[in-house]
């Protein structure tokens, strides 16, 4: 059970505080997400698309905020289609043949590593396909005669979810690659439009809420269970970028064979971690039951444990639930840091530093 922290929870009805700590009003990207899923579905769905040859490989290629998606996408296909789906977050590719894809995800269309995973579909016979806000990666794509979705989204690359997954999705859907129907789809964006009605401001008191303030003050440790998985490193990549707070992202049942041999021995450290592990109906009954066994375990050996099941039908509802919870989490929990979500000064000192070493 969460830790009861009324003052916490009362700090986090305060108007006031959130004013001062959120003045651009970044719940306001959180809660227009189910909107752009709708939006993103239907751009992947109606932009044209033409003149691809056969494909016997997809590789995704993108980092950071808009690499997640793309996860998302490989995460489904990874068990449900014969031809391989990889993500690829750095600067260089795999061999590339004529029937490889290449789909090139960069919110900014200005991010280094994407641009030169470009330049290697251009100097290959690989396929390739842009998706992004703009920038440099749409101008040099269009030049090059590549198909480009591009859309616009107010906020940065991590709030810009539906695009990054949705998009992806309804094109490896169109080009046969991935069979997911519209009623998944709807399933998912209705996963998110609950997450606004639960976990938003209008409630004085939710999971998110709880969560966050059981978080404060630790070091978040979450764990997906099975096709989870991406929604873990979702939920740290949130936790750093939101919240400012330093977070761990691990597997089940990757966890069970290594990591648990140390966090469920009792220690009389003091231990920072909280863990958090994510469960829904599609994981694997195995895995369900390691989650389970896990939990009991690590509290037995003194553990600070949460399980957080955000439900979910098929596979992709659960993902979308679990990363919607994990999204108004680290937003509590930034604001009961009191640490503005909006700006990444710290990542963007180092754009500017390697800017410079160019």
């Amino acid at each position: 059970m969460t830790a009861d922290r009324p003052e916490a929870i009362e700090r986090l009805r305060d108007d006031a505080l959130r004013a001062r700590v959120d003045p651009s009003g970044f719940h306001a990207l959180l809660e227009g997400l189910p909107a752009q899923a709708r939006e993103a579905w239907r751009l992947g769905m109606e932009a044209p698309l033409p003149g691809l040859r056969r494909v016997d490989r997809v590789l995704l290629a993108g980092v950071g905020g808009s690499a997640i998606g793309a996860d998302v996408a490989a995460t489904l296909a990874s068990d449900r289609c014969a031809t391989p789906v990889r993500v690829v977050r750095n600067y260089h590719l795999p061999p590339l043949t004529a029937e490889t894809l290449v789909i090139l995800c960069s919110f900014s269309g200005n991010t280094e590593e994407t641009l030169a995973a470009f330049e290697a579909v251009e100097a290959s016979p690989a396929q390739g396909i842009a998706i992004t806000t703009g920038g440099t990666l749409a101008a040099r794509a269009r030049a090059a005669g590549m198909p480009v979705f591009t859309y616009q989204w107010p906020g940065p690359p991590r709030t810009g979810l539906g695009y990054g997954a949705l998009v992806p999705l309804a094109i490896l859907r169109r080009l046969g690659v991935l069979d997911i129907t519209d009623a998944e789809v709807a399933g998912g964006i209705a996963a998110m439009e609950r997450a606004v009605e639960e976990y938003g401001l209008g409630q004085a008191e939710s999971h998110a809420k709880r969560l966050a303030a059981w978080l404060d003050g630790g070091v978040p440790a979450i764990i997906g269970a099975d096709l989870l998985e991406v929604a873990a490193r979702r939920w740290a990549g949130e936790m750093s970028e939101n919240a400012k707070q330093v977070a761990a992202a691990y597997a089940i049942p990757e966890f069970n064979h290594n990591q648990l041999e140390a966090v469920a021995r009792p220690d009389a450290h003091v231990d920072p971690l909280r863990f958090v592990l994510l469960d829904a109906p599609p994981v694997h009954p195995r895995n369900r039951l390691r989650v389970t066994q896990t939990a009991e375990m690590m509290q037995a050996a003194g553990r600070h444990v949460q399980i957080a099941d955000a439900g979910g039908e098929t596979p992709l509802e659960a993902i979308l639930a679990s990363a919607s919870l994990g999204s108004w989490t680290s937003y509590y929990l930034g604001l009961l840091r009191e640490v503005d979500p909006a700006p990444l000064t710290v990542m963007d000192r180092l754009k500017r530093a390697l800017a410079r070493e160019q």
